[in-house]
This record gives structure tokens, C-alpha cells and sequence, in this order.
């Protein structure tokens, strides 16, 4: 065959890869919302058509709340300052209520929408993220609002992204909110340590997913490698939580979530599955998990705090994180102690919703591509 028409030949061949490469890259961003997979919710859907228990009581518990939030008017601050917990409980508390709010019952909207194809909800989902964009003028770089709009407004970019194709939304005012306003603020979390940084991140990979800016998407996962490095022990403790004495129980879950609800964004958007035990940053992830499952059901072996005072495991948490890492981890006893309190919402620390990774793990359970 004459040189040219092979070089032809070649080329077009190399054309045809790289449009197969292409299409199969977008088909992957098309078919992820953050911290959902459309897998995931196409076989909830599935599971609720079939009245399976346990979905079918947790959906039944999540349409109930979305319903509630149809009821309910959004509630802005044109600039969100919230003192730090430790030294104004109540007024931390009443600072942070409206952005956790708002953002959750976004989040419970859009997902209902997802599940159901109802516009009342998606259209209140939409009311809600347009108020933020509109009234939120400035968040604070300082005291606790990076972290609680890192923990509680993710909530807001949640809803985006499971909202993003729905073209009757105009979506360019909170677009430029999100950029603008909140990743300027949760970046200053994400540049800390302990679980600010754990937090700061989730909220930065989802931000930008919802913006489409995949350089910094990448970037970003760099960083969740490094935070899995840098905060994980030789035994699994995370290294950064354990010393907090009373509360080091809770602080390793609240550093653990939000770790772990990125490594299932970036699964998503991108099929890299940092769960693999073959990788480093999976297995140090595993051991995490296994290190800690073992004091959840040993409160009182916990070998870094003695005092009677001890923060210890409750219906609240960590239930719903291993809820969800009994999904990634099938083969795993996460399960053998939550059986009793499912359905479990997650994100809840009292009657009131509080954070926002690994909520509705009954429900929503992740699904992997490919096995850990």
C-alpha cells in the first residue's frame, strides 16, 4: 500500500479513537451528579418500583421531607457570619441555621425531583438556590463561616448538580454565586488542616463538577490524595482528630465523611476508584475505616481519651457513613450494627439536619464501577 494512504489510514484511525475516547469521557460527566451516579439513582428507582425493603421506607421518609419543603420559604443572608462554636454555641447554632437549612432542603428536593420526574420539586429546589445567588452577597473568611459553608452550603451545589440539566432553569446567577461568592469562602477551609480541609475539598470538587472546570476538578483530586496521606496514621487514626479529647470520637467521623463522600464525587465524575485497596490511597482509606468501625462498637476501648465525658457514637453518627461504605465495601461487616436503625438520614447530630455527605445512605446507596 503506497505510504500516503497509509498515513490516511492511520490518521483517520487515530481520529475514530480519539472521538470514541471522546464521547465516552462525556457520556461519564453526563451520566454523574456529584455525589450521585445516575447508575445509583436508576437503581433506586428500580428498588422503589419494587416496593423493596428497606428503599421503600426510606423513600417514603425522604418524599415526606421533601414534601415538608414545599411548605417552607428559603431563608438568605445577604452576609453569613457565624461566630466559632466553642465560644458562642447559640449564636454559632442560630448563624448557621439559615444556609443549612436552605441547603438542605434543596438537596432533599432535588433528589426527590431525580426520583419522582415532579416539577413542584424541582422547581422549589430551583426558588431556593435562586434566592441564594440573588441575597447572598458575601460570606465570611473568617471565625466558622468557611467551615459551615463548607459543610452545610455543599448542599446548595448538590442540588445544582443533580438540577444542572434541567434547561427551564436559569442557572447563570447562581453560577456566578458559586463562583464568586462560595468557593472563595470554603477555599479557606480547604486550605487548613483536620476536617476543615476534609470539608473544604468536598465542597471545591463539587463546586467545580457544577462549573465544568475540569483542570481545577483534577487538580483537586490531588489534593484529596494528599489530605488521604496527611491525615491518616500508621494504624488508621486520623491523626488530626484524635486529640481533641472528648469529642475525638465525632471529629474522626466528621473528618471521615466528607473524605470519603469525595472519593465516590470522583468516582463518579471521573471512574477513578480511590476505594481500591490495590491503590495506596485506598488501602490507608480502608484501614481508616476498619480502625475506627472497631472503637464504634468498643466506645469505651477508645485508647486516646479516658475521661468519663467521652462524645460517643449515637444514632446519629457514624451510622450513615458506614451505611454507605457497606455499598463500597460489600464484603465488610459495616453493616452488622445498623440494621436497627434504618432508614438512615444522615447528617444529623440532634433533631435538625447539621451536615451534608453521605445523607439518605439507605436510600442512595453508592454503587461502583468496578470492585474495591
Amino acid at each position: 500500500m503506497p505510504l500516503r494512504k497509509t498515513l490516511i489510514l492511520d490518521i483517520i484511525v487515530l481520529l475514530i479513537c480519539i472521538t470514541i475516547v471522546s464521547f465516552q469521557d462525556n457520556q461519564l460527566y453526563e451520566k454523574s451528579y456529584g455525589v450521585y451516579s445516575q447508575d445509583s439513582i436508576n437503581y433506586t428507582k428500580s428498588m422503589v418500583g419494587d416496593n423493596k425493603e428497606p428503599y421503600i421506607s426510606a423513600y417514603k421518609q425522604l418524599i415526606s421531607l421533601a414534601d415538608k419543603a414545599l411548605q417552607e420559604d428559603s431563608n438568605p443572608t445577604p452576609f453569613l457570619r457565624i461566630p466559632p462554636v466553642y465560644e458562642n454555641t447559640q449564636g454559632h447554632i442560630n448563624a448557621s441555621r439559615p444556609l443549612v437549612h436552605d441547603a438542605y432542603r434543596a438537596f432533599v428536593l432535588s433528589i426527590a425531583w431525580k426520583l419522582t420526574d415532579e416539577k413542584k420539586y424541582s422547581s422549589k429546589a430551583e426558588q431556593i438556590l435562586d434566592a441564594w445567588a440573588e441575597n447572598n452577597k458575601l460570606i465570611s473568611h473568617r471565625e466558622d463561616a468557611p467551615l459551615v459553608s463548607a459543610y452545610g452550603g455543599v448542599g446548595l451545589i448538590n442540588a445544582a448538580l443533580l438540577l444542572k440539566e434541567n434547561k427551564s432553569w436559569n442557572q447563570s446567577n447562581f453560577r456566578q454565586w458559586v463562583e464568586y461568592v462560595y468557593l472563595p469562602a470554603v477555599s479557606v477551609a480547604r486550605n487548613t488542616e483536620n476536617n476543615w480541609a476534609d470539608w473544604g475539598n468536598l465542597a471545591s470538587l463539587v463546586s467545580y463538577s457544577y462549573l465544568d472546570r475540569k483542570k481545577d476538578f483534577q487538580k483537586e483530586i490531588d489534593y484529596t490524595k494528599f489530605l488521604i496521606g496527611s491525615q491518616i496514621g500508621i494504624d488508621g487514626e486520623m491523626v488530626k482528630e484524635i486529640s481533641r479529647k472528648e469529642n475525638g470520637m465525632f471529629y474522626t467521623y466528621f473528618a471521615l465523611a466528607p473524605l470519603t463522600q469525595s472519593l465516590y464525587v470522583i468516582c463518579n465524575e471521573t471512574g477513578l476508584n480511590l476505594f481500591n485497596v490495590k491503590t495506596s490511597e485506598g488501602l490507608q482509606v480502608k484501614k481508616a475505616l476498619d480502625y475506627y468501625y472497631y472503637f464504634v462498637e468498643h466506645p469505651n476501648e477508645w485508647p486516646h481519651y479516658k475521661g468519663a465525658d467521652l462524645n460517643k457514637p449515637n444514632k446519629y453518627w457514624p451510622s450513615s457513613l458506614y451505611e454507605a461504605m457497606s455499598g463500597v465495601y460489600p464484603q465488610s461487616d459495616f453493616d452488622a450494627s445498623l440494621k436497627r436503625n434504618q432508614p438512615i438520614l444522615g447528617g444529623y447530630l440532634t433533631i435538625e439536619p447539621h451536615h451534608i455527605a453521605w445523607n439518605f445512605p439507605t436510600l442512595m446507596k453508592p454503587r461502583l464501577n468496578d470492585s474495591p
